[in-house]
């Protein structure tokens, strides 16, 4: 009302002044004219006030609508659906404005309460199904699965009645309810379209009825019973098949959230269904067997049962027929005496006539009976050759019988005997493949151990580091190592060919491009060729497949063989090719060359070991002959064969045949295979999957050179590196997942980066060397070198170890990665957004030229002196004093690394290091302790679980401190005060790291000893010897100062496993580092050196630079 009165006051103040100004002009301007004026004046004032009385009108009419508007807003009874009034003037476009936002808000507000309950409606259905889940787990019968599943589906629908049916053979049987009687389980089953049961599964739809009658179906309770108003039948299906029907009842209606959820969990149930009734057939199928096992017993124990029955039934006609034989006696006695009664009567009939009478009808009377006993006689004569023949067939089938058991009992002591032989010959194959294995480890070793000596004291006069070497005297040296790898290139064939034939080598599936297939072996053998003078094709039929599912190592083997053994017997200006086509469901690799060819009677001598086709000792060509067996049976692992055609002096064809297998949704392939890794010859063979130290994984790898220019020869994809400017931010990418690395170089391009991409960890090594790039993108499993490795390397050397290492892969192992100097780990596969937030990490830790650092440390004195040593312009420090202070700086300010100290005055260094990891935002925070606490097994077990890095403080603990903060920190080594480079180039150099440390060589060959002390001394280590087990602990118990043992395994008196479990058992020595040196080259080999007690594992010859990087892998540490 204020506002009104303002309003009016504004309007009518100027009409009045404007009609008084009127008034007075007219009384100025004619003052004669009094009634004149006077009558002028007063209708002036009238007009005036008309006028500001219909102003007044129009501008109240306005604000009372705006008004109306704000009220109906304010309290929610808006109408969206009303008009503005028509009015035209200035206040009614207003109310018309006013009004258009009012709809709009409305209208968000609308929206955003949709899109908030749609949230809702999800979030509660994925905790439904999460919690069903959970509840199901575990569930291996079928009717407590769906006990648990109709029963928790009801309650999270507010069902008042539930049934589940269990489809069996064409049946829908009630298998579980909710709230149901007793006289559910006596129905008749439903057959497919019978009911509506029965229709829901015939047209597997969902069938709902609303408004259903009072007497469709009563729920009860305690106090009463009540109809419910709506049922819903749902089909529970896999893979289009139905397996069972779900029904519930309610009271009211069901919401689309209930609805979606029931569907959802349908889904969910129709998997496990399917997956009990596998567990459920698997059970029956071995049911059965048993039952099938128990009744063939049973057969056996009635058979035997009868035999008897029969035995005993043919004993008791026996006795029968001998007292039928006396009773045939009695009778004839009996008959001769009746004639001689008759003959006595026939003398009294002479005697008186009435006697004859009487005799003659006693007579008559004693004829008649004899005829009836003759008659019984011959009835009696009759019975009895029946009972004789029924006696026969009786004894000739109890002879049946008899011995058709004895064949039984024969051929089930026959059966018993053969599978004792079986059982014989089985332990004797077993034994034999022992007895080989073992017999092809000994040589092994017999044959290493000499060759571990030439090859590493020939490499050592190769280097030629005092110079007192001629050229011949090189050549000579050289020509001994070629040797000697040429020796144990045979070794390694003999093994392989071993591990085939005891069938301790399995195939590794994955998918092979055989585009690449062809064009790698094309460019490695075009050389060969080239040299003498052979021409070399490739041959691909366009049919082929683009991947191949198999063994991609093992068939990049068997091809190198065929092809070397081609252009090794093709005379010069001869011809070798490689074709590769398909014939049917097979995938035909042939190599043909105008050679030397194969006479037909030696076609199948050529693939037994050993075996040549010229075995002379005047033939011209070299070799083992093991190449072509090995083939064959790495064919055989492959689900193929090889077959072979070949004419003397005209040339040989060699067709690998395998199955065209391509990779497919439930294959599940390892990616695509490189061929680099095999056609080089080295192999990281010596990886255990079991061993998680990456140490020990680093000991393994091939013996790559971070600089090899024949790794940057080629890109393998079109990336930027012949486009790189001054001043472009570069990222490497190493993926090994070809689409993969295509989408992350993409991105890369369109967040501003320039990328080079590699496959395979040896390449990307090189590059990361060659180009310097920014940042890494790694993937940790590659072919030849693993993501494990590069990180390892790369954070050894002091020009590549600032570079920030982006993990992503499908491995688990993220602490471990951020352990080895990783800035983040993200997990495969990753969707846009996840990639678009690790480019966005990586940017904008590139662009933040200062790294933060925290310090927490209760001493004053000490976190000022760490302060002022790590202190430098690139580096914001933090310095705290207790486990508060740094919760409150970590909580407030972001930091990518942090020292910790374990001994705080407000809460345990361990308690504070749990707060920090179990923390989301700062689990991938680099922790650092550095601590001066003695540590128990089981305190380092528990920092190793959260922290990246110990130092124990001593005399150089700060200078390991300064290392691991760099390090962590990604600090460029370039940028660093020149007496802090110097100080990390010290701690990573070789030399200065081994010098002094006291070394212990345990072996029974004095070569090895010599040979290996000849390497070590050249690093001014303590070498001291031990020639079995019994001396190194001996010498141990003396000389408590070793830091690392090298240890044999192959040694008299104690061997060395024994020596390595008594030295883990001396209390001083649990934590020595202990390497095992063995030729025994088998999986199991090294296994059981780790479980003796090693901590690594180096297999004999020995190659120098291998050694070195295990001693700096464990003495640097």
């Amino acid at each position: 009302m204020k506002i009104k009165h303002q309003v009016w006051l504004a309007a009518i103040i100027p009409i009045l002044l404007f009609g008084s100004m009127i008034t007075i002009s007219i009384l100025y301007l004619e003052g004669t004219a009094q009634i004149t004026a006077s009558t002028l004046s007063a209708a002036g004032i009238v007009l005036s006030i008309s006028l500001a009385l219909g102003i007044l009108q129009n501008i109240t009419r306005g604000l009372d609508n705006m008004m109306k508007l704000s009220a109906d807003m304010a309290q929610g009874t808006f109408d969206t659906s009303a008009q503005a009034g028509k009015v035209q003037d200035e206040f009614a476009q207003l109310a018309v404005s006013f009004h258009a936002v009012a709809v709009d808000l409305q209208y968000k507000t609308a929206e955003e309460r949709r899109l908030r309950l749609m949230a809702e409606e999800q979030a509660w259905i994925n905790d439904q199904v999460s919690e069903m889940a959970l509840l199901l787990q575990g569930s291996v019968q079928m009717q407590t699965a769906a006990r648990i599943f109709i029963s928790r589906l009801a309650e999270a629908v507010q069902g008042s009645y539930g049934a589940f049916y269990l489809k069996r053979q064409d049946k829908l049987v009630f298998t579980a309810g909710y709230a149901f009687d007793e006289a559910a389980f006596l129905r008749e089953p439903f057959s497919l379209g019978s009911g509506l049961v029965g229709q829901c599964a015939l047209d597997q739809k969902v069938i709902l009825l609303q408004d259903l009658p009072e007497q469709y179906i009563k729920v009860q309770s305690g106090l009463g019973d009540t109809p419910p108003s709506v049922l819903i039948i749902v089909p529970i299906a896999y893979e289009n098949e139905v397996l069972a029907v779900v029904e519930l009842a309610a009271m009211g209606k069901f919401s689309a959230k209930e609805r979606q959820l029931i569907e959802r969990t349908g889904q969910n149930m129709g998997i496990l269904i399917h997956t009990l009734a596998g567990v459920s057939r698997i059970e029956d199928l071995l049911g059965e067997t048993q039952l099938q096992k128990e009744e063939l017993e049973a057969q056996t124990e009635e058979l035997l049962a009868q035999t008897q029955e029969l035995e005993a039934q043919t004993e008791e006609l026996r006795m029968q027929t001998e007292e039928l034989q006396d009773q045939r006696e009695q009778l004839h006695k009996h008959a001769e005496n009746l004639l001689s009664t008759n003959e006595e009567l026939q003398q009294q009939m002479e005697l008186t006539e009435k006697q004859r009478i009487e005799i003659q009808e006693q007579a008559d009377e004693l004829l008649a009976q004899t005829n009836e006993l003759l008659e019984q006689k011959e009835e009696l004569l009759s019975q009895t050759e029946e009972l004789r023949s029924q006696t026969e067939e009786l004894e000739v089938q109890t002879e049946e019988l008899s011995s058709a058991n004895d064949q039984l009992q024969h051929q089930m002591q026959l059966t018993e005997q053969q599978k004792d032989e079986i059982k014989i010959q089985a332990e004797e194959i077993f034994m034999a493949a022992q007895y080989k294995s073992e017999f092809l480890a000994n040589v092994s070793h017999e044959l290493r151990t000499p060759l571990n000596s030439l090859l590493i004291l020939s490499q050592i006069l190769a280097e030629n580091k005092e110079g007192n070497l001629g050229t011949k005297q090189l050549e000579y040296v050289h020509t001994i190592f070629s040797a000697g790898k040429d020796l144990l290139l045979l070794i390694d064939e003999i093994l392989d060919l071993a591990k085939l034939e005891v069938g301790k080598m399995t195939p590794v599936l994955e998918s092979v491009s055989l585009a690449d297939l062809s064009s790698h072996l094309y460019r490695h053998f075009e050389q060969q060729a080239k040299k003498k003078d052979i021409r070399f094709d490739v041959h691909c039929d366009s049919r082929l497949p683009e991947h191949l599912l198999t063994d991609g190592h093992r068939l990049q083997q068997i091809l190198n063989n065929l092809l070397s053994n081609a252009v090794k017997f093709t005379p010069e200006h001869g011809s070798v090719s490689l074709s590769i086509r398909t014939r049917g469901e097979d995938i035909i690799l042939s190599v043909s060359d105008t050679g030397i060819g194969i006479a037909a009677s030696k076609l199948d001598r050529i693939f037994e070991a050993f075996q040549q086709a010229d075995g002379t000792t005047s033939r011209k060509y070299g070799g083992t002959g093991l190449g072509l067996t090995i083939c064959r049976e790495l064919a055989s692992l492959l689900n193929g064969r090889i077959e072979v055609e070949s004419a003397e002096g005209k040339g040989s064809t060699f067709s690998l045949v395998i199955p065209a297998v391509e990779p497919g949704e439930d294959a599940h392939p390892a990616p695509a295979a490189s061929f680099e890794a095999a056609a080089g010859g080295e192999s990281s063979g010596t990886e255990i999957s079991a061993v998680q130290n990456p140490a020990f994984r680093e000991s393994f790898v091939p013996d790559i050179s971070i600089s090899n220019p024949k790794l940057l020869q080629y890109a393998e994809m079109e990336d930027d590196r012949d486009h790189l400017l001054s001043g472009d931010a570069l990222l490497l990418i190493i993926e090994e997942d070809a689409e993969f690395a295509a989408i992350l170089l993409q991105l890369a391009r369109s967040r501003g980066f320039k990328a080079i991409v590699s496959f395979k960890g040896d390449q990307g090594l090189a590059l990361a060397h060659a180009y310097k790039p920014d940042a890494i993108l790694l993937d940790l499993h590659l072919p030849v070198l693993d993501g494990w490795s590069i990180i390892s390397r790369l954070k050894s050397r002091p020009e590549l170890r600032h570079i920030p290492v982006h993990v992503i892969s499908t491995a688990e192992q993220n602490q471990q990665s951020l352990a080895m100097g990783a800035l983040s780990f993200w997990k495969k596969p990753s969707d846009q957004n996840e990639l678009e937030s690790a480019f966005l990490q990586i940017e904008t830790y590139i662009r933040r030229p200062v790294k933060s650092l925290l310090i927490v440390e209760d001493n004053q004195s000490l976190r000022s002196s760490l302060v002022e040593f790590i202190a430098h312009p690139d580096v914001r420090i933090v310095a705290v004093g207790t486990g508060r202070e740094a919760m409150e700086q970590l909580s407030s300010h972001h930091f990518d690394c942090m020292v910790l100290d374990l001994g705080l005055s407000d809460i345990s260094g361990f308690d504070l290091l749990e707060q920090i990891k179990t923390n989301r935002k700062l689990q991938t925070l680099p922790v650092i302790i550095y601590t001066g606490k003695d540590l128990s097994k089981n305190d380092e077990q528990r920092l190793k679980h959260y922290a990246e890095s110990i130092v124990i403080k001593n005399v150089r603990s700060m200078e390991r401190l300064y290392d691991e903060t760099a390090l962590y920190l990604h600090r460029k080594h370039a940028d660093l005060p020149p007496d802090k480079q110097l100080l990390i180039e010290k701690l990573h150099n070789p030399e200065a790291a081994f010098a002094g440390k006291s070394i212990l060589l345990v072996d029974d060959d004095m070569r090895n000893i010599f040979a290996l002390s000849s390497v070590l001394e050249g690093y001014n280590m303590d070498i001291r010897f031990a020639q079995n087990g019994r001396e190194a602990l001996e010498h141990l118990e003396s000389h408590p100062d070793v830091e690392l043992i090298f240890m044999d395994i192959m040694m008299p008196e104690m061997d060395g496993y024994e020596t390595m479990q008594r030295i883990r058992a001396m209390p001083q020595y649990d934590q020595v580092v202990i390497i095992a040196l063995t030729a025994r080259a088998l999986e199991e080999d090294r296994i059981k050196c780790l479980q003796a007690g090693a901590s690594d594992y180096i297999s004999k010859p020995i190659n120098t630079t291998q050694l070195v990087t295990v001693l700096k892998i464990w003495l640097i540490k």
